[in-house]
Order: C-alpha cells, then structure tokens, then sequence
C-alpha cells in the first residue's frame, strides 16, 4: 500500500521532492483541480510560473519596479489575484526549508506576511524551460551577496535576507502545491479560469497595486532608519510607561549600547506593546535567522536538468 498518488511526471527532477509531494494534501487537492479545470494538470503547471509580491513589495512600493522588470525579460502577466496570507500559509510555504530557520525568523516571517494584502501573478512565455524554473531563476536568491545584477531582487534593493519583497515558484511542483496554500478552490478556480485565455493582464495587475497602495501605507525598510524610529519608540515608551524595573533597566541598557538583537528579544520577551514595520526591520537585522548546521529538506530548482529535454519528463 502506497500513503499517496504517484507525483505526475513532467513536475520536477528532484526525487525528495517526488516522494514529498506524492503525500502534501496542498499539491494532491490542486493537482486533481488542475486537471479537471484544465484537462492537463501537468501542462498547465509547466506551461505557468507564480509569483508573489509580498507585503514588504506593498510597503516599499515596488510592484511597478517588479512589473517593469516582468516585461523586459519576455514574461506576460496572464492571471493577478490580492490575497492575504495566514499564519499556516506562511509555514505551509516554507515548510520545506523552515526545518533550519531560528524561531525568529519564523516570527519575523510571519510579521512581513501578515502585514497587508500581497499580490499573486501567474505568468507565462515561450522558452526552453518551464516558465517557473526560469523565474526562479532571473528573480534571484534570499541572500543578497549571492545575487546579481540583472536579477529582480538586486534591482528592487537590498533590504536583507528576510525583506526580500518576492517569492518565485522553484519548478511546476511548486507552483502547483503554492496555489494550493495561498488560495481556496473557489479563488484557485478564478485564478486559472483567468490565465487560460493567454491574455496580457499586465492592467489588471497595475490597477491591484494601486489598490494595495491605497491601503497600505508606504515605509522606508532600510535597517538604519528604522532602528532610529525604534529607539524613539522605545525612548517614548521609557517616558510613559509603568515597566518592571529589571525591564525598565534592561532597555535602558540594550538602547544606550544600540544593542539590536537583545532589543528585540526583550520587547517579545516582556510582551512590550511595540511592532509594526520597524520592529520588523530592525529584527531581520539584527537577529539570527538560520541555523546551518542543519540541512535543508528540499532545495531549489536546478536549472540545468531542466535544459535537458530527455530528462523533462522523468518519472
């Protein structure tokens, strides 16, 4: 007896990621969706990339600037839906590689997706890859010392590991299991029923953000900057709020040293009433986010076993 449906073939190269996703309730719901909506699950996921814009894109107004960059490198806009993420999306998303990351940034994580509205696009091209592998290719890694110039995140900013404004669909798996996490089937259902036409919906998702931008409020995410708004938050705090003394006495201590990382352990820590966008700016930089001694469940896409077309479909 088998625990789940053999992944179809076409999907990803990656046997761990077979193995995994045979039993992920997210992929075996939206796969089947997939295929009745469609009548060709696996060709829709090949055929599509998902990209997301998170709330840190809303806050530092960057959808233009990911818009932009989604037309000069041939992509198309065929489908654009807002959404708000939950908790359990954000630790569904990241499951597979939240096994090696501190608490912090699991909290933090949580912060950026839960502040506002994000918005997802599915896009599409012809190329010699899957349009999802060669997104998360072009949109480039976390780690900003690891990107280069022409990829998307190092032209919207280095604003950390953690702020890092877009996430990408590693390979057609993904992009099946990630709708199933961030959209019900009804929402789904729009969602697909909107790109199987092919239409440029570059507009539609134009008019979306300035939706968002009209909810949100802008925020400057550089580190500097909010870590001065925090200390005047903090210095404002000291002034007007009754605090235990060995609270009272540790903040004062951690703000004279500018000390960071201790700060913000000791606002969540004494449950201080603080957060917004600068607690969450100065946490992704001050804190420690990963733990590397452990390893990584599944890992990105490989780029080149998708440019081997005899391996394309691979059971």
């Amino acid at each position: 007896m088998t625990y789940g449906p053999p992944l179809p073939g076409g999907l990803t190269h990656d046997p761990d990621k077979r193995r995994h996703f045979s039993t992920d309730s997210y992929f075996i719901e939206t796969y089947e969706q997939l295929a009745d909506l469609t009548g060709n699950g696996v060709e829709f996921a090949t055929g599509h990339a998902l990209l997301l814009l998170k709330p840190d894109a809303v806050a530092s107004r960057s959808i233009g600037a990911v818009l932009g960059w989604v037309r000069t490198t041939g992509l198309r806009v065929v489908a654009a839906r807002r959404l708000r993420m939950t908790r359990g999306a954000v630790r569904a998303m990241w499951h597979y590689q939240l096994n090696r990351a501190t608490p912090a940034r699991s909290r933090l994580a949580d912060a950026i997706c839960q502040s506002s509205d994000s918005l997802v696009l599915l896009l599409t091209e012809d190329g010699a890859v899957p349009p999802s592998v060669a997104l998360s290719h072009r949109k480039g890694p976390a780690d900003p010392a690891r990107r280069h110039p022409d990829q998307l995140r190092a032209q919207l900013g280095d604003f950390g590991f953690l702020l890092n404004l877009v996430h990408a669909s590693d390979e057609p798996a993904d992009v099946v299991r990630e709708l199933g996490i961030l959209l019900d089937a009804d929402e789904r259902r729009d969602l697909v029923t909107q790109a199987l036409p092919g239409i440029d919906r570059h507009d539609r998702a134009a008019e979306l953000a300035d939706q968002l931008y009209a909810s949100a409020p802008a925020h400057d995410l550089r580190f500097a900057p909010a870590a001065a708004r925090l200390a005047a938050e903090l210095t404002s705090l000291l002034a007007t709020h009754e605090l235990p003394a060995t609270v009272r006495a540790e903040l004062r201590a951690h703000l004279d040293a500018a000390a960071w990382a201790p700060l913000v352990d000791l606002i969540w820590r004494a449950g201080l009433p603080l957060a917004g966008w600068d607690l969450t700016v100065v946490g992704c930089g001050a804190l420690a986010l990963s733990r590397p001694q452990y390893a990584q469940l599944l890992r990105g896409a490989d780029l080149s076993r998708w440019r081997e077309p005899a391996r394309a479909t691979a059971p």
